[in-house]
């Protein structure tokens, strides 16, 4: 029996229904096949930058061969552009990088050692002024797993300027993954397990999201919002057995607890087989799935008017990061190692 003493109530979380209904729009897309991509941002001259495990590479024009645009000493978390090409570079380990256009390293821009346990994305505020957003876990395969059973607040958004001053502008933010600047500068992170995007004080400005959140971008006519699962009904009614989540976390290895999962593939070590349903062998769409892809798009006051997905059956899950490049939103699917081209969405066009 489980232990029902304890039990949490948390509001109910948005469904993909209405505006969020199930399609299949990122499995009809084009791919590109990049090795380990994370994040994606667009320079001003047009190319776009794409994290590729510990290098960034670019591409001067889809399908065309990527070209090396800087090799680093640990795996690339983080990835943003200046008005005025400047390239930073978030480090496994906490670390920063900072390029110019070319691709040559910056001076200044010192984040100071231990300053951050993961960058997980950033913006500029200015060229001046660099956001980062900590999501506070050391281990980044672990995150999904880890954020989704623990209640600390762990990440921060932080300002680091030229001169390497750094300021903690939020410390007490619960597993942060997302950061973009509204119309007036002010910055909004979105928050993996809390479903919610909130405001420099931490307070929300939207809630109740159905997704696992990964990184907000802007767009001119409103966001678009990476989600590296669905919130999963099973993981939600956990929440409330206290008692079986401490066994878990107390008996199970981290890589096979209940949780998100980046990848489709299917594996008998895994918990309840992944609940996956099938009819003749076959994945159905509808079936239970801890990983999924999902597109989020939305209004200027972040109220979601539409989505791309990759349901059960489908292989394009976990996107990370997106982008608009060349007239066209290009999302990054971990699950499946693509970048994935589509066109922009009838919702937000």
């Amino acid at each position: 029996m489980m232990n029902l003493v304890g039990r949490t109530k948390n509001p109910p979380a948005m469904t993909l229904e209405g505006v969020l209904g199930p399609n299949s729009r990122l499995d009809e897309a084009e791919g590109l096949a990049i090795d380990g991509p994370d994040a994606v941002a667009v320079h001003p001259d047009g190319r776009l930058l794409v994290s590729s495990g510990k290098q960034v590479v670019v591409l001067p024009s889809w399908g065309a061969a990527s070209e090396r645009f800087a090799m680093l000493d640990a795996a690339v978390t983080a990835l943003c552009v200046s008005r005025s090409g400047q390239v930073a570079v978030g480090l496994e380990g906490g670390r920063l990088a900072m390029f110019d256009s070319s691709g040559q390293p910056l001076n200044g821009w010192e984040l100071p050692a231990g300053q951050a346990v993961s960058v997980v994305d950033c913006a500029f505020r200015s060229d001046d002024e660099l956001l980062l957003v900590d999501c506070g876990y050391p281990v980044a395969r672990e995150v999904l797993a880890r954020a989704a059973w623990d209640a600390e607040p762990r990440g921060k958004l932080l300002s680091l300027r030229r001169s390497g001053e750094v300021e903690v502008i939020h410390g007490k933010l619960h597993a942060p993954m997302g950061l973009s600047l509204d119309q007036a500068g002010r910055p909004q992170v979105s928050l993996l397990e809390r479903a919610a995007i909130v405001d420099e004080r931490g307070a929300a400005i939207r809630s109740g999201l159905p997704g696992y959140l990964g990184r907000l971008r802007q767009t001119q006519q409103g966001y678009l919002l990476a989600c590296l699962a669905r919130r999963d009904p099973l993981i939600e009614f956990l929440k409330t057995e206290r008692g079986f989540v401490a066994t878990m976390k107390d008996t199970v290895d981290v890589a096979h607890w209940i949780a998100p999962r980046v990848s489709p593939e299917f594996s008998h070590d895994f918990p309840i087989e992944l609940g996956a349903t099938r009819l003749f062998g076959e994945v159905k769409p509808w079936a239970p799935s801890f990983s999924y892809g999902l597109l989020i798009e939305m209004d200027a006051q972040l109220v979601p008017v539409g989505s791309l997905q990759s349901r059960a059956n489908g292989r394009r899950h976990a996107i990370s990061d997106v982008a608009i490049w060349d007239e066209a939103i290009v999302a990054v699917s971990k699950g499946s190692g693509e970048l994935l081209k589509l066109a922009r969405g009838c919702s937000v066009s």
